[in-house]
């Protein structure tokens, strides 16, 4: 009676076995690696966005300084930019708010932007530093654009030459004559 007692509390015995754990503890290794790669690939596919939003901006701003013949500015931030009219009467910078899609749009606080103008890192937080000027004559101030994700490879470059010519290295903008011919 006294062993037949004791095979049943054994039997009864709470706990995991060493595989059971071992199981467990691959399982979660494996959910939290697909949770993180999703979470990556969404922020660099927010930052891919986020660089042809701002190419599309600055060719437009580019058009409109020309077209209505006013000296504009794009304001670079640490975390975002603003477009900026000159106003040559009180010599002043007016944010420029109209259309909505000028409005002075704030970026993703993680994103590292470093701004480049003849070789030299502009200073962003400084009110009259980080500006690429757009004058009615279609020229443009000379510029490389780094935003970036720390802590990955992820890394886009936004250029500008005298001449007004815009482009992202690496990545093709919407509409592009290259992505055309891909598609054809």
């Amino acid at each position: 009676m006294y062993r037949l007692g004791k095979s049943v509390a054994s039997r009864l015995q709470k706990g995991f076995t060493l595989i059971e754990i071992l199981v467990v503890m691959i399982l979660m290794g494996i959910i939290l690696t697909i949770a993180m790669l999703s979470i990556g690939n969404s922020q660099s596919e927010q930052l891919e966005e986020d660089m042809r939003r701002l190419l599309q901006i600055m060719h437009l701003a580019h058009e409109e300084a020309i077209i209505n013949q006013q000296t504009l500015a794009m304001k670079f931030s640490p975390h975002g930019y603003a477009l900026q009219r000159y106003d040559g009467r009180g010599k002043i910078w007016i944010a420029v708010t109209e259309p909505a899609f000028f409005q002075a749009r704030e970026l993703d606080e993680d994103y590292e932007i470093k701004l480049l103008q003849e070789g030299f890192k502009v200073p962003l937080e400084k009110e009259d530093g980080g500006k690429v000027m757009m004058y009615s004559s279609g020229e443009i101030t000379p510029f490389e654009l780094d935003i970036s994700l720390p802590d990955s490879d992820i890394n886009y470059r936004l250029t500008g030459d005298l001449t007004g010519n815009l482009e992202i290295e690496g990545l093709q903008s919407y509409g592009s004559s290259t992505e055309q011919e891909d598609q054809q």
